[in-house]
Order: structure tokens, then C-alpha cells, then sequence
């Protein structure tokens, strides 16, 4: 799961029979256990590129599919998804929609203790208003 980072890049290829065939590309970031960013090159094939032709940079995404690990010239490992199902979560106009409206959790917590202390102020002086 993660964000799709950058454009799509949609392209069509000939396999070694001559036979054409459509590829979709695109890389999504997400965090590691420790907050770091991973990055991941995705890509698809075939008639499954009809299902991610309508992504935009942001969205949210799950998929589904087979790693490929290979090893560059400088020995760095870069790694790549051969996605065989893929399911949008949330739009990136949904998640900044979202933003708006949601409140911070601390913001909230703040506003339940000053509310729950006006209560229990308004409770202990009517205690003694009664004595």
C-alpha cells in the first residue's frame, strides 16, 4: 500500500514475436516500522492497464503482485512489482477533502479535558450552594 508518486507512464512494447502490448508504470511511496520512505516501481501488463489508467499522482493504492529484485552496476538493489491486482483506496481528492474537516486527535483531547473540567467545576460549586 502507498501513494502513487509522480505521472503514470503508459506505453505500448513488442515482444520478441512482434506482438504488441500495453505497459503502465508508475512508483509508490510508503513507510517503513521506523517512518522511513520506501519507494517502489510498479508495473503493468496487458489488459490490467485498464485498471490503473485513471490514477493520478497522490492517490492511494493497494496492490498485489510478484517482486522482482535485481542488482545495478554500483550493486544497488532495486526492486520491482509486477502488480497482478490493484485496488484504489482513497483519491487524492478525498484525502485532502478529508484533511479539511478532520481534527487532530491532541486538539481533541484538549477540547474533551477543558470541557470535562468546566463540567466538574460547575458540579462542585452547586455541591456547595447546597451545604
Amino acid at each position: 500500500m502507498g501513494n502513487i508518486t509522480g505521472k503514470l507512464e503508459n506505453l505500448e512494447r513488442e515482444n520478441a514475436n512482434g506482438e504488441k502490448f500495453k505497459v503502465s508504470n508508475f512508483s509508490l511511496v510508503s513507510k517503513d516500522d521506523d517512518g522511513n520512505k520506501i519507494y517502489t516501481n510498479c508495473s503493468v501488463y496487458g489488459d490490467k492497464t485498464k485498471d490503473i489508467e485513471n490514477l493520478k499522482q497522490g492517490d492511494f493504492v493497494k496492490i498485489f503482485g510478484q517482486v522482482k529484485t535485481s542488482i545495478d552496476n554500483n550493486s544497488k538493489e532495486d526492486k520491482n512489482v509486477r502488480i497482478l491486482s490493484s485496488k484504489l483506496l482513497k483519491a487524492k481528492e478525498q484525502v485532502k477533502s478529508q484533511d479539511k474537516n478532520k481534527k487532530s486527535i491532541l486538539g481533541q483531547i484538549k477540547s474533551f479535558k477543558t470541557d470535562d473540567k468546566t463540567k466538574s467545576n460547575k458540579k462542585d460549586h452547586s455541591k456547595g450552594v447546597e451545604r
